[in-house]
């Protein structure tokens, strides 16, 4: 008898541990100092929820023939599918009312100022201190029952987005994760060219670090010309320098073909989200690796050949 109230006297001390330790566990809400960094979030999340209903409909779209077939042949994954769908939709319902609400917020905010929801500029700045201490928002110090509710409202507001955002993202992984077991890709367009893109920024750094090289080698060319255009050493020079105007136009149009991808990508697609099989790519794919390998080389090649001269 003793010991299965110990048991019992466990369990309950157990399961009160979980919920302290789950509840303190709190998701920060935007950071709201002032009218415009409010501002600034509720466009962040605007031009985010675009993109994601967006995707949204292509992904709804290959997802009923894909739930068709494995309600049929694999009820087990239909299941995880229709699950995942199901996430991906209310977490972005969710996040469209919630935004909606913080727009009103803001309205309210702008047209009565009277309300002090944020303080002053002067005020803000002796707050600095507080703000980094305590992590929060806006202070609640002297504020009048409405102006607090309002700052509530807002906190609130954004942490159900913030929350429903992570949750869209981790179940939309997790389709993903479903997809590669079936040896197939579920590609996003905008987050691969995106990605891409910023791999492009890398690289464009390192073609910049080559300018003062080639400018070198300009001056070269113009004093070889100058002296004699007709002579071996001018003939060389000339040549290698349409070999790297050749060069320079092909980083040129991968550069552009990467800028322009999303578009390319999509109508090659039909569509800004597809599946296909782990071993395929489509021909937006296969073009940007070749050129990326080009481009590569030829960064490389490129101080190799300035220096041979």
């Amino acid at each position: 008898m003793f010991y299965r109230k110990k048991i019992r006297v466990s369990i309950v001390i157990g399961a009160l541990f979980l919920f302290i330790s789950c509840s303190s566990r709190t998701v920060s809400s935007w950071v709201m100092r002032d009218i415009h960094s409010l501002d600034a979030n509720i466009m962040n999340t605007k031009q985010w929820l675009k993109k994601e209903q967006s995707n949204y409909k292509y992904l709804d779209k290959i997802m009923k023939k894909e739930l068709d077939y494995y309600r049929k042949k694999d009820f087990g994954v239909y299941q995880k599918l229709e699950e995942e769908m199901k996430i991906i939709n209310n977490s972005l319902n969710k996040i469209k009312s919630r935004l909606s609400k913080q727009v009103k917020l803001a309205t309210k905010t702008k047209k009565k100022p009277s309300l002090g929801v944020f303080d002053s500029d002067q005020n803000q700045e002796n707050k600095k201190s507080l703000f980094g201490r305590k992590n929060k928002n806006t202070a609640t110090v002297n504020k009048s029952e409405k102006a607090i509710k309002v700052i509530q409202s807002l906190e609130k507001n954004s942490i159900v987005i913030i929350e429903n955002q992570s949750n869209y993202s981790i179940s939309r992984e997790r389709m993903i994760g479903i997809f590669i077991k079936k040896k197939y890709r579920l590609v996003f367009i905008r987050d691969q060219v995106k990605q891409w893109n910023q791999h492009l920024k890398d690289l464009i750094y390192e073609r910049e670090k080559l300018i003062p090289t080639i400018d070198s080698f300009n001056l070269i060319l113009s004093e070889a010309l100058f002296k004699s255009a007709n002579s071996n050493y001018a003939n060389n020079i000339i040549n290698l320098s349409k070999r790297i105007e050749r060069y320079n136009d092909e980083m040129d149009r991968f550069e552009s073909y990467v800028n322009n991808l999303e578009r390319i990508a999509g109508k090659q697609a039909k569509g800004l989200v597809y599946l296909i099989k782990e071993d395929q790519e489509k021909k937006y794919e296969k073009k940007y690796k070749k050129d990326l390998y080009n481009y590569k080389s030829i960064l490389k090649e490129l101080p190799k050949l300035i220096e041979s001269i």
